[in-house]
């Protein structure tokens, strides 16, 4: 890649500001004074990539989810911290355990943010990480969520990998069905281990699976005995945080939207 090129790039992603967060192909093309091939060859590299985010409603390009993972730059221009944060904290301090925001990017779950409880054995994993939708609870809640033809291909993918989650396929789909039908999941040492989580699914405007927020900590801590009260409370400030969300376009790469395009 020449120089130039890079410099084409650079222009491109340094167009995108708090003041115009979003641009069309044209558009943008049109203010750069550069050839609409070349533009789009571009932006669609970026999307690929997940530095840029294609909106299905608008058909115009924002800022993708990687930002999120590489420097939290989306988060501050979308404010997502100060919208987010007190609910999360609220489920902590009701809970005691740590709580995990993840997000549905692609074929995987990210986790995008987390708040730590304040007992003396808490949950840490890194921001951005990634894992497949059928290992751990704040995954599988939402695979449980997806359109039942795109479970299908997700399922397959943990077969491919001998994934130890799924035993059967028939028998996972029984468990995603009932995940959905009682709204949370529960696992203990499928993502970490020793750690437990319950989790719970979170929709966007359109009432599409956006992601999870999971109640996380030692697996001693979140035992069958206390399960289900955690769910009812995790479940209400869900709902609470799915009516913010709802109000909030999220730059991740949901494949299953497209599908239906």
């Amino acid at each position: 890649m020449s120089s130039k090129t890079v410099m084409k790039a650079l222009n491109i992603l340094e167009m995108f500001s708090i003041h115009k967060p979003c641009w069309g192909l044209r558009e943008l093309a049109n203010e750069l004074e550069m050839s609409h091939t070349i533009v789009h060859r571009l932006l669609t590299t970026f999307t690929e990539k997940g530095y840029l985010f294609k909106n299905p409603d608008t058909q115009k390009y924002e800022l993708g989810i990687k930002f999120l993972e590489l420097s939290n730059v989306v988060e501050e221009n979308l404010k997502i911290s100060e919208i987010i944060h007190p609910i999360m904290k609220k489920v902590a301090l009701e809970s005691g355990e740590s709580i995990v925001l993840t997000l549905l990017d692609q074929d995987e779950g990210v986790f995008m943010k987390i708040v730590e409880s304040d007992r003396q054995v808490r949950f840490a994993e890194s921001i951005g990480k990634r894992s497949p939708l059928y290992k751990g609870a704040s995954h599988k809640v939402i695979l449980a969520n997806l359109p039942e033809d795109h479970q299908g291909g997700i399922i397959q993918q943990g077969i491919d990998s001998k994934a130890e989650e799924i035993e059967s396929v028939s028998v996972f789909l029984q468990r995603l069905a009932i995940i959905k039908q009682q709204g949370w999941a529960y696992t203990s040492g499928e993502t970490i281990h020793e750690v437990g989580a319950i989790s719970a699914p979170l929709f966007d405007y359109q009432n599409q699976v956006l992601g999870s927020l999971s109640v996380a900590g030692p697996a001693y801590r979140l035992e069958e005995s206390n399960i289900e009260m955690t769910a009812t409370i995790l479940m209400k400030y869900c709902l609470e945080l799915s009516a913010v969300l709802s109000k909030v376009v999220f730059p991740t790469r949901r494949n299953y939207l497209f599908e239906k395009l």
